[in-house]
């Protein structure tokens, strides 16, 4: 029979079954394991059952958990767990260094994610465990123990032990680890993107510097590693500098569309209301030697009528420095006609050498919280005396044909170098300035350094650039690691877009594997646009999957705020074995990667109060982040959505000290997941041997075809599924002794 379905609440995710296995009962306390795909609730009963040792096998090359439970009757203090060495056969030994001993914590739900969710204290943030910890009395304290073996490790069997003191009491904990005769890849089968944020990591670490949003990135990449999943991008602090040789202005859009003289006007948008977003001449204009009267005049034209904007010509002395307090500056009043106009800026000492302008489209202030939009057009700086436009480029039209680029690979490649090579990450999404953008809920046209796709200079610079990026990647052997993502789930309206931004990118450079995550039925002709095709698991079409997989293309999947139960999901308050399944389930659908939007989602700028930081320790709901949500909106996307680590455990809104030397505290969660990484990693290996005729006997290799094809017993779809782990740490074993036989 299928065991699912209406079993939901975490109360009940034994199944009504007793679950775990006693090692000592005491009475003032008991003391039990657990396999790892089990949350273990702080009520859940004490097993009967006694097992001792612990019993785990892996793989070289593996990390293998389990959970040791104490529950005290009493409040007891100086509680601790220490590892020892592990010791084998001719005596080879596992060093003690590869054990980690973390303290399961509890986050409290009070909005569950869905109606088969319940309130309650539930296991999810794994820190490592103190040097001594005090246990309130009457409820399960989890220390989950995770043994790491390293690759080339001899098979055999490994005893150790686990020194406790409790109450007073020291005791062992003996446990009993069999070594696989084989070793799992270096660098994992399935490959994955899981979203990482720096400016949002960096206030909760309370860091600025970009030296320091780089050092603590790489404490977080480095847990990436161990978990086997790549980050999103580990190139967002280490981009490529591009540079376009002649062109004079910095900021702003060429607009085509809104011309006062010739084909191109000076668009420029401030739409953020915590800074300012000018135009300017990006190189500093000569006044050549002349202390005369001076005209600055242009044409413009605003989004509003009556709109403020203002005008600034900054100086700059014989050395090139600016002289801050030699402003000239003045607030216009632009319309929604083209009108022209004029400055008259007091006169230029002789000090002064140089000159830049800069364009505000809206009034200057301190904080630049104004917002609004203004063209400029037909710019000219002149002495009074001599009508010689200083400007260069100020009628904004710039030939094609004079423009080029200079692109600087070297932040690009150290970053590269740690994080693909020497890390292994087998995936990363590649930021490409200009492309177009949009989600189902807003869109908009690629913009290269102010040149909007459709126009020859915008065509010219982009074909260049995304050429050069993919000849680079192809030098340093990365090309087929990166991908490009660059809207994320269209709706029916954004298929035609779509459809024209990966012609940009074929056309441009192919070769460049093409991204695309969707959460609606699109047609069968955009899949010939993609590469990789990344559905919510609740759109994954088998057959689909099939017919790119011939195609030699890529199929992934991803899990987020949506389905909820019954379907497979990421949340807190649903069951372990969810992320571990997702693998099995990917495998048998012959998927190729995962998706996870973020990992390091603690806060919505939207939901929570201003200049305030939630804390994903007291309070593990998800929120929803913009999408048009008026500020102040709590709408929730789950417990635990796009949150695999926790941040440092303190409050984020009153501790201000700086932390750097961090490691970061994983999920329940994340370590389902790893285990499931792992499974995945067995049946590719299973298939291989296989193919390989490794197995043995014509029984043997039977006994491989049938436990390659997964059976209804363990799944039927993404929303129907075993929940019993004992079902799938059974059926694993049956492949590891397959795999045992094929490498002797």
């Amino acid at each position: 029979m299928f065991i699912i379905l209406s079993v939901w609440m975490f109360h009940l995710q034994s199944f009504a079954v007793a679950y775990g296995h006693l090692l000592e009962k005491a009475p003032v306390f008991s003391i039990w394991w657990t396999e790892a795909p089990y949350k273990v609730m702080q009520d859940d009963p004490v097993p009967q059952e006694s097992s001792s040792p612990v019993v785990i096998k892996a793989a070289g090359n593996e990390y293998e958990s389990f959970q040791i439970v104490i529950r005290p009757e009493r409040a007891v203090k100086n509680v601790s767990i220490k590892p020892g060495d592990f010791r084998g056969p001719d005596g080879n030994i596992i060093d003690k260094a590869h054990i980690t001993v973390r303290k399961v914590e509890y986050v409290h739900v009070d909005r569950p994610t869905d109606a088969l969710s319940d309130t309650g204290w539930y296991p999810d943030p794994l820190p490592i465990a103190p040097a001594s910890s005090s246990l309130s009395p009457g409820r399960n304290h989890p220390f989950f123990v995770t043994v790491y073996v390293p690759a080339g490790t001899s098979p055999g069997l490994y005893t150790g032990t686990l020194s406790l003191s409790l109450d007073g009491r020291d005791l062992t904990i003996p446990v009993s680890l069999k070594v696989r005769n084989f070793t799992l890849p270096a660098v994992p089968t399935i490959r994955s993107s899981f979203g990482y944020n720096p400016q949002r990591v960096a206030l909760y670490h309370h860091i600025s510097s970009q030296e320091d949003m780089r050092r603590v990135a790489d404490k977080y990449f480095q847990a990436y590693r161990d978990y086997r999943i790549a980050p999103t991008n580990p190139f967002r602090l280490y981009p490529v500098n591009v540079k376009v040789r002649g062109l004079l202005w910095e900021g702003g859009i060429f607009d085509t569309d809104t011309v006062y003289h010739g084909k191109m006007s000076l668009k420029v948008v401030d739409d953020d209301p915590r800074q300012e977003h000018p135009a300017s001449s990006s190189e500093l204009i000569p006044l050549n030697g002349s202390s005369g009267d001076f005209v600055l005049k242009w044409a413009v034209k605003t989004a509003s009528p009556d709109q403020s904007y203002t005008v600034l010509i900054e100086c700059y002395d014989t050395a090139r420095h600016r002289m801050i307090w030699e402003n000239r500056e003045k607030v216009f009043r632009g319309g929604v006609t083209w009108k022209e106009e004029s400055f008259l800026p007091r006169p230029f000492r002789k000090e002064i050498a140089y000159v830049k302008i800069r364009l505000f489209p809206v009034f200057r202030s301190e904080n630049g919280c104004e917002k609004g939009t203004t063209w400029f057009d037909h710019l000219r700086f002149y002495e009074k005396e001599d009508t010689v436009n200083l400007i260069p480029q100020g009628d904004f039209e710039i030939p094609a044909d004079q423009l080029d680029l200079e692109v600087d690979f070297s932040d690009f490649d150290k970053a590269g170098e740690k994080y693909l090579d020497d890390f292994g990450f087998n995936a990363f999404s590649l930021d490409i300035e200009g492309l177009p953008s949009g989600t189902f809920f807003h869109r908009q046209k690629g913009v290269f350094h102010g040149f909007v796709q459709g126009t020859p200079q915008y065509a010219f610079l982009f074909n260049r650039y995304l050429r050069m990026i993919r000849d680079h990647l192809e030098e340093k052997g990365w090309l087929d690691k990166a991908y490009i993502y660059w809207f994320d789930e269209p709706a029916e309206k954004d298929y035609p877009f779509v459809k024209e931004g990966m012609e940009l990118i074929s056309n441009a450079a192919p070769g460049l594997k093409r991204f695309l995550t969707e959460d609606s039925q699109p047609p069968d002709d955009l899949m010939q646009y993609l590469d990789i095709n990344c559905p919510k698991i609740s759109r994954v079409r088998p057959e689909e999957v099939k017919e790119m997989t011939r195609k030699g293309k890529e199929y992934w999947s991803y899990v987020c705020c949506c389905p909820t139960a019954p379907w497979l999901s990421e949340f807190i308050d649903h069951p372990a074995i969810n992320m571990r399944m997702w693998l099995w389930i990917s495998y048998q659908y012959q998927l190729k990667g995962i998706l996870i939007w973020q990992a390091v989602y603690w806060n919505s700028v939207i939901a929570s109060p201003r200049g305030m930081l939630q804390d994903p320790w007291k309070n593990p709901m998800s929120y929803t982040d913009g999408y048009g949500e008026a500020f102040g909106m709590q709408l929730s996307w789950g417990n635990g959505d796009g949150r695999y680590f926790y941040p440092p455990h303190r409050d984020p809104n009153k501790d201000r000290q700086k932390i750097l030397d961090f490691e970061p505290v994983p999920s329940l969660r994340l370590e389902t997941l790893r285990d499931g990484i792992e499974d995945y990693e067995y049946l590719v290996m299973l298939e291989k041997a296989v193919k390989e005729n490794r197995i043995g006997n014509r029984k043997k290799m039977k006994q491989a075809q049938a436990l390659l094809d997964l059976p209804e017993e363990m799944f039927r779809s993404f929303q129907d599924y075993n929940k019993d782990p004992q079902y799938l740490l059974q059926y694993r074993e049956k492949i590891a002794a397959l795999l045992d036989i094929a490498s002797r």
